[in-house]
């Protein structure tokens, strides 16, 4: 299959790194080094080679002595500066980093994924909670579901109403008060944040280019104006940061719908990538702004990551008109 889609470039998403146990905890959003270099070397051995996101998308500037690989980054994890750039830069690849913006800008841990890391890490404990208030104060059995879903909400907003130097030190009560200590929440290491200014800077001098995620993490279906609004203020904050014009797209959570390359060349954007996965075919205009991507992780197995890259995957997808992941 690798001969017959040689032709066809593939774009591979990653997150963030991993830096304790997060990978544990969520392994679709955190990857370790390990992993990726074993990536990186069945890659290189079977005959693909590294591309940029510029090059898969113009005819005839894509490598010719291999099939070529686009990586791309969500986010902005300070783990994918600390853990899978260097692994990246190692193998010869100059990457795409979506960056989210706004999370960025409040330098801050972000707040969905702690909050679901404390809950984790608590386990079915029963804790009581008080000095809380935002309705979160009174007896929890986290072994029920609904209830570690409904003080997951409540945490959460509680935590969105905070400034944004509050929430580190709010996260850690919020634990200690489920049995999770400040030590095993580790927030120092920065594990659940985004990269700065000079560490985006840095990698950009390194090869890795920082495109557009929106300045909020969304895309809304049926409302073009917004989400031009919102892909030019993620711009404005990118360049303010002393970055290259960013002109590459990603739809947050792989939303998308059917004006989305309307709004892509009003934005000025060259390219977007969701979230499905398929090899790259530039068969017709709007197809660079609906790129697919091979979402990889911690719970992809290396089976699975070499039949989706060798096109095994892709030729199931043709035959049963469905996905596979």
């Amino acid at each position: 299959m690798r001969a017959a889609t040689r032709r066809q470039p593939r774009i591979l998403c990653y997150h963030g790194g991993n830096l304790g146990d997060e990978r544990r905890y969520n392994p679709k959003l955190f990857c370790t080094r390990e992993q990726l270099t074993e990536r990186l070397d069945w890659l290189r051995r079977t005959g693909f080679v590294p591309a940029t996101l510029d090059e898969v998308v113009t005819p005839g500037a894509a490598p010719k002595n291999g099939i070529p690989v686009a990586i791309t980054l969500d986010d902005g994890w300070y783990s994918s500066w600390h853990d899978l750039l260097p692994a990246m830069a190692e193998y010869g690849y100059r990457p795409v980093l979506y960056l989210h913006t706004e999370a960025y800008e409040a330098g801050a841990p972000i707040i969905p994924v702690s909050v679901r890391y404390i809950l984790w890490k608590a386990g079915p404990v029963e804790a009581t909670l008080a000095g809380f208030g935002a309705g979160m104060d009174g007896q929890w059995r986290l072994a029920e579901r609904e209830q570690r879903h409904r003080l997951c909400a409540l945490a959460e907003s509680w935590l969105l109403a905070q400034a944004a130097q509050e929430v580190a030190p709010s996260l850690e009560r919020f634990a200690a008060a489920l049995g999770v200590p400040a030590s095993a929440l580790d927030l120092a290491s920065r594990r659940f944040s985004y990269m700065t200014a000079d560490e985006l800077r840095a990698a950009a001098a390194g090869g890795c280019a920082i495109e557009l995620h929106g300045h909020l993490h969304e895309y809304v279906p049926g409302e073009p104006e917004r989400n031009r609004a919102n892909i030019e203020k993620c711009r404005e904050k990118i360049e303010a940061a002393g970055l290259p014009r960013p002109t590459h797209y990603c739809y947050p959570s792989g939303a998308f719908d059917a004006q989305a390359p309307q709004v892509m060349r009003a934005a000025g954007v060259a390219t977007a990538t969701t979230c499905l996965p398929g090899l790259v075919r530039l068969d017709k205009p709007d197809t660079r702004y609906l790129l697919p991507r091979f979402l990889d992780g911690g719970d992809v197995s290396m089976i699975e990551f070499e039949a989706e890259m060798s096109g095994v995957l892709e030729l199931l997808r043709r035959l049963t008109g469905r996905a596979t992941h």
